[in-house]
This record gives structure tokens, C-alpha cells and sequence, in this order.
């Protein structure tokens, strides 16, 4: 048997419908009179041993948004995690939201944004992702940008 260390790190891109990334202008008397989005830290890494643990990393979301301005927040890997040659599909990292029913669990997908939050006004949520290890990982620092899609109707 072999010992397993896995490194991952995602680079997260964001592409908002409206706003920009990664702070928000200042908000009006009101609140903010546009949809932004804020993903914190940019930069994730998996630290894992081996099974049958998970590789957990979280990330803060804020939105901000009018009182009352309904948004969709998608998530969507712009491929397979890559090391080298070795490659992990974007399906094996799964993701669990808080607060519930704002922030949703799913699955990363590299062909369909995946749905991650919805909600209106302002809000803040804790997006855990995870890599369950397996002997079939390669050893690596493995890399992805996520493309996260903030839209309102």
C-alpha cells in the first residue's frame, strides 16, 4: 500500500452579471444599488492524507444585493483537476452550504453550472468543498478555476 498526500489548489475566477470582483463599491444610504459578489479566500488548497479522510476546504460568500432583489449564485469548474498528466474529474469534489436553505450541497461539474445559492437582499454563507482521498489519487498539487455566476432576474 502506498501512503497518499494530495494537494489541490482552485483559483477562483468570478464572472458577475452585475458588479465587480472582488470588493464592492461603496454601498448607498439604502444599501448597495447593485448585485456583488465577494469569494473569500481566492485561493484554496486541499491538504489530505489517506483514506478514507476528506480534504476540506471553505470559502466565505457574501452577497450583496438591494432588500428584496432576488439572485442565483452558480458555480461551474473549467475542467478536470489537473497535475501534470493526472487528472481528477470536477465531480469528485462535492460541496456542503450553510445556511441551509440559502446555500445549497452539491457536486462540482465541469459541463453545467451548478446551482450553489440563491436568495435576495444582502447575504453571507460558508461554502465547505470536498475531495474524499482515494488510492487511485495521484500524488499532487492539482489546480482548476472555478467560474462563479452571481444573476439576477
Amino acid at each position: 500500500m502506498r501512503k497518499l498526500r494530495l494537494f489541490s489548489s482552485f483559483f477562483f475566477a468570478a464572472v458577475l452579471v452585475l458588479g465587480i470582483f472582488p470588493g464592492p463599491a461603496a454601498p448607498g444610504p439604502s444599501g448597495p444599488s447593485e448585485v456583488q459578489l465577494i469569494v473569500t479566500p481566492s485561493n484554496i488548497k486541499f491538504r489530505a492524507g489517506p483514506p478514507p479522510s476528506f480534504s476540506v476546504c471553505e470559502v466565505t460568500i457574501q452577497v450583496l444585493a438591494p432588500v428584496h432583489t432576488p439572485w442565483r449564485l452558480t458555480v461551474l469548474a473549467l475542467g478536470p483537476l489537473q497535475f501534470g498528466r493526472s487528472a481528477i474529474p470536477a465531480s469528485r469534489v462535492t460541496w456542503k452550504g450553510t445556511p441551509a436553505p440559502i446555500f445549497l450541497d452539491g457536486t462540482l461539474s465541469s459541463t453545467h453550472p451548478q446551482l450553489l445559492a440563491r436568495g435576495e437582499g444582502p447575504k453571507v454563507g460558508v461554502v465547505r468543498f470536498l475531495l474524499k482521498n482515494s488510492w487511485d489519487l495521484a500524488v499532487g498539487q492539482f489546480n482548476q478555476k472555478f467560474i462563479f455566476n452571481l444573476s439576477t432576474p
